[in-house]
């Protein structure tokens, strides 16, 4: 379940960032301060996408940061970012508003809250009135609703 893996202050809104590094550091930041992630997790999505491209971009509007669990995972944790500037993230063409970070401790703790993040953006339109929020508790309420 997301409500497990997702706390209200790992979701916020920002208007805009300089880059998609930039929004990888942001998207990071609470999950290293609340000690689920090292700083590590960040360098290595960033190496990744150097070295592979953004494999995270799952659709117009939508990334889903991730590295393996040994990349500095310390608890399963959720975060989300909503910026209201669109992101291009390299190599992609899509451009991305909504940002999940997801650490996951193993290949299977996680898995619950998968599905149900895919079955929030599997909806166009979701995606658009989840983009149109403005309100960083009712983006929380509007992931841990889904039951």
């Amino acid at each position: 379940m997301i409500s497990d893996m997702l706390q209200k202050e790992n979701v916020q809104i920002l208007d805009c960032v300089t880059d998609w590094q930039e929004v990888v550091y942001i998207s990071t930041k609470n999950l290293i301060d609340q000690g689920y992630i090292t700083g590590s997790y960040p360098k290595k999505i960033i190496e990744l996408t150097e070295k592979h491209g953004a494999y995270y971009v799952l659709c117009p509007d939508v990334a889903l940061l991730h590295a393996r669990p040994e990349d500095g995972v310390i608890r399963r944790q959720l975060s989300v970012t909503l910026v209201k500037e669109p992101v291009t993230f390299k190599g992609k063409s899509d451009t991305v508003r909504l940002i999940i970070t997801i650490a996951a401790e193993d290949s299977q703790s996680h898995l619950g809250a998968l599905q149900k993040i895919a079955e929030i953006i599997s909806s166009e339109d979701r995606i658009k009135s989840l983009i149109g929020i403005n309100d960083a508790e009712k983006l929380y309420e509007e992931f841990v609703s889904v039951q």
